[in-house]
Parts: structure tokens; sequence; C-alpha cells
């Protein structure tokens, strides 16, 4: 799977949302100023993603489970919203760059967007774990 990620970000150019130690969520330099900012912007970031995931099924169960995982992010970046001193320092995507890449993602072949979608959603998992272990240190 390791290979199949690099060969899916190579080939979409993806900018995924990930943690870093200058976003002060990790156990070591935790900061309770950046760190509900850089999760809130990440959820943010997540959403276009989340969206091509859940345009990707019409109707069923798949469809049921993404709408509800979209929509429960949504619901903890408004949670999370009210933690941030300093609202403007939330980075919100620019819905044009949001309108391209969901408008290039859309246009992949099937095998790229089932490759794509396993690399958002163990990138996604991977965010919400950081963003799990920085609210349970707050």
């Amino acid at each position: 799977m390791e290979r199949i990620s690099h060969v899916a970000v190579s080939e979409n150019n993806l900018s995924l949302p990930k943690m870093t130690e200058k976003d002060g969520c990790f156990q070591t330099g935790y900061n309770r100023d950046n760190c509900p900012v850089r999760i809130t912007s990440g959820l943010l970031e997540f959403q276009v993603y989340l969206r091509c995931i859940r345009n990707k099924f019409q109707e069923g169960n798949n469809r049921d489970r993404a709408e509800h995982v979209q929509f429960s992010s949504k619901a903890l970046i408004e949670i999370l919203k009210q933690e941030v001193k300093d609202p403007n320092k939330i980075v919100f995507p620019s819905p044009t760059a949001n309108i391209h890449l969901l408008a290039k993602l859309e246009s992949q072949n099937d095998w790229q967007k089932v490759m794509t979608m396993q690399l958002i959603l163990s990138n996604f998992e991977d965010f919400l774990q950081f963003t799990l272990r920085a609210v349970r240190k707050a």
C-alpha cells in the first residue's frame, strides 16, 4: 500500500493535511493556541476530499457512511472553532481551488479514484488520530 500511496500522491499532486511538530499538537510541545487552529484548518481542508468520496457513491450504505463522515467532521469543525482564541488564524480553503480540485479528482479513471479514496481515507484517519490525542491533551 505504501508504494501505491506514493503513486497516487504523485499522480494527483494531493496536498492532504498533515500534522507536524510546528502545529503544536504533539505531546511534546503542545500549544493550546496553535493546535485548535491547525486541527480546524486541517478538517476544513479535508472537506473537499470527503465530498469527492461522497460523490463517488450514488446511493446505498457507502453513500450514507460517506455523508455521515462528512457531516460529523463538519460538526467537529464547529465545536473546535469555539476553542480557537483568534478565529482569524483559521485557514479556509479557497472555494475556487476546491472546485478545480474536485473536478480534477472526479475526472480520474476508476483505478485512480479507488487509489485516491484509499489514500484520502488513510490520511484522514491519521489526522483524526492526532486530533484525538491533542484534544485529550487540551
